[in-house]
């Protein structure tokens, strides 16, 4: 008898059949704590919902949530009432929720609270313990998932800023129950090998639960006693760990992370530095030629003369040759000073510098700067300037 092949939509749409089907699956109430709250444009709200050891996708069209409790955030304990079913693209189970009752503070959120209040008291956030981040590091300790796309971006940034600086990847669990004690082990690996100047800890977005491991408290006093100053990109702009508090600095994603610790400014200093002994050989170069002129002078006066001149002001001209080339060393000084502001002062009002800080200019078809909202008009063409090229766009909203 041959075997019978099925498709995955096949698959995903019996699952479905057999959830919606089971009377103890629909409705059902399920009790745990918010998580990933997001409320659409749409209208409609997506969540999880947790425990200490699992979690569940959750959807709340618009038509039932038009009584959604506002005060529901993420870490808040509510009780859902809908039906189990399984989402057909993804193959994921999730609940529909036609109601949401609000019964608190999650236990999760609790903990988290608790531990973070538990180490400010102890110093742990203090700015006095926090070590400065060198810039220029030529060696950069990196501790992320080698799978992750974290690491190729922190990768490309490195290589865009600064190639001669040396980045040493350290393989470590980004998230798990496995996950604390793999970094920890990776933090003390940096450590006993000292030659790293910085230590970037890494991991791109995820889910609050995805992102647990950096709330552990073992691995927030890994980071505190860290003898290399430690630098987090964990998740994205709005997470926020134990472990960023504890970090000597944080940064809101792994690109800007390694980003803060290669500073491009070196390629500026060479230029003043290569400016600057240009001059001083300039002034170098007239100061031989003046003292050759001097010389030819005093060759063309008679001998008896010149003879006579030495012998009475020779202690004068000496003194007064000294008090020149020191006058010229100062003009020297003082030139480069002048000149290392003035090329700091056209560096910092560049549009390239502030493209460079990841800044963007927008503007019309006409070429027009769009410096307001209400500048902008729906359907309107408009292109935008990054510090490497250029993209055109059009407004839809």
């Amino acid at each position: 008898m041959k075997e019978r092949i099925y498709t995955v939509s096949q698959i995903n749409n019996y699952i479905r059949l057999v959830l919606e089907d089971d009377v103890l699956l629909n409705p059902i109430n399920i009790e745990g704590e918010v998580s990933n709250l997001k409320i659409h444009t749409s209208g409609h709200i997506y969540f999880s919902i947790k425990d200490e050891e699992c979690s569940i996708n959750a959807v709340m069209y618009k038509q039932y949530a038009k009584d959604f409790d506002k005060t529901i955030e993420n870490g808040t304990k509510v009780i859902c009432f809908g039906k189990i079913t399984s989402y057909n693209k993804t193959g994921q189970n999730q609940i529909y929720v036609t109601k949401l009752k609000k019964e608190g503070v999650g236990n999760v959120f609790i903990d988290f609270q608790a531990l973070k209040e538990k180490l400010k008291a102890e110093g742990y956030f203090d700015d006095v313990y926090k070590m400065e981040i060198p810039k220029n590091p030529e060696a950069i300790g990196v501790i992320t998932s080698l799978t992750g796309a974290a690491l190729q971006d922190i990768l490309n940034v490195a290589k865009r800023r600064n190639k001669n600086t040396k980045i040493i990847i350290i393989p470590a669990i980004m998230q798990g129950k496995d996950a604390p004690n793999s970094i920890i082990d990776a933090i003390s690996l940096a450590n006993d090998y000292k030659n790293i100047d910085v230590l970037v800890l890494a991991r791109g977005g995820g889910s609050y639960e995805d992102l647990w491991a950096f709330n552990d408290e073992n691995v927030a006093k890994s980071i505190f006693f860290s003898s290399i100053p430690i630098v987090t990109g964990i998740g994205h702009q709005i997470d926020f760990t134990i472990s960023d508090f504890v970090a000597d600095f944080r940064a809101e994603t792994p690109s800007s992370a390694i980003a803060f610790c290669l500073d491009e400014e070196i390629l500026l200093k060479d230029k003043v530095y290569n400016l600057t002994r240009k001059i001083d050989n300039i002034l170098n170069d007239k100061i031989t030629q003046n003292k050759l002129k001097f010389e030819l002078n005093l060759s063309r006066s008679s001998f008896t003369k010149v003879l006579n001149k030495v012998s009475n002001k020779k202690f004068l001209v000496e003194k007064n040759l000294d008090f020149i080339a020191k006058k010229i060393k100062n003009d020297i000084l003082q030139n480069k000073y002048n000149l290392d502001i003035n090329i700091n002062k056209l560096h910092n009002l560049s549009p390239t510098s502030v493209l460079k800080r990841g800044y963007s200019l927008i503007s019309n078809e006409d070429g027009k700067v769009i410096k307001s909202v209400n500048e902008a008009k729906k359907d309107e063409n408009i292109k935008i300037t990054f510090l490497d090229g250029e993209k055109k766009a059009k407004i839809i909203e």
